[in-house]
């Protein structure tokens, strides 16, 4: 039985190769990234505001300015056809902000529920913002997807969110990410041996898992069952 440690992978290759390799067992752990800096990061001056609320605007207007017009047009119809093919059903309407708070549930959700919780968290962050418009900044909206993962009690989840915790660990991780050169989402890596950028096709991850098998096999490496996930996941 091999072990994979992954940061932010392909379901579908995942799937794939348990086909073949049934007793083999995949560690997924998703690490913080910030395409957007939060205040704490890009002000020298001031102190530091306070968790909420984040501001947010709209998402459209909010491509349009970064990519131009014509080009994030461009870019959403892209997005809807590749989820279509997958049975997902994208929207672009709503809003977008500062993601901090939501990688700090996340990071809660690892501390408190392990990969289980985590995984329920960002399904959960996803869902509101890939398909149902809702914009994920807000105290209220982290609160029920904490709720639904199981983290506590609207009080205890109300409380950890309020009250700024990790703040600074999960600052730390995603500037790590920085200062490595990753420069955008999603960034993979696998057994701490490969790293991948960009979306990928799910057979360019099934040919690093039985490429992994095949350096097991002759001895070249070893179980990673022991090891820590480094790198960056994506929310």
């Amino acid at each position: 039985m091999t072990n994979y440690n992954i940061t932010c992978t392909s379901d579908i290759a995942i799937a794939e190769h348990k086909k073949t390799y049934p007793d083999d067992k995949f560690h997924l752990k998703y690490l913080p990234f910030y395409l957007n800096p939060p205040p704490q990061l890009t002000s020298t001056n001031g102190p530091v505001p306070p968790p909420f609320p984040v501001e947010s605007r709209n998402r459209r207007e909010y491509y349009a300015s970064k990519f131009g017009p014509e080009r994030a047009k461009q870019i959403e119809a892209m997005m809807l056809q590749t989820a279509a093919g997958e049975g997902l059903n994208f929207s672009f309407g709503g809003k977008t902000g500062i993601s901090r708070n939501g990688h700090r549930l996340v990071h809660w959700a690892q501390n408190h529920g392990g990969e289980e919780s985590q995984n329920e968290v960002m399904l959960g962050l996803w869902r509101r913002y890939f398909e149902q418009e809702v914009d994920i900044t807000t105290l209220d909206t982290l609160i029920e997807v904490g709720l639904e993962a199981g983290l506590g009690t609207r009080d205890e989840i109300k409380a950890y969110l309020e009250s700024g915790k990790d703040g600074e660990e999960v600052d730390n991780i995603a500037e790590e990410a920085r200062l490595k050169g990753i420069s955008g989402v999603p960034h993979y890596e696998i057994n701490d041996h490969w790293e991948v950028s960009g979306a990928q096709d799910p057979h360019a991850f099934r040919k690093l898992f039985l490429r992994w098998k095949d350096l097991e096999a002759k001895g070249q490496v070893s179980s990673p069952a022991a090891q820590s996930v480094k790198g960056n996941g994506c929310l």
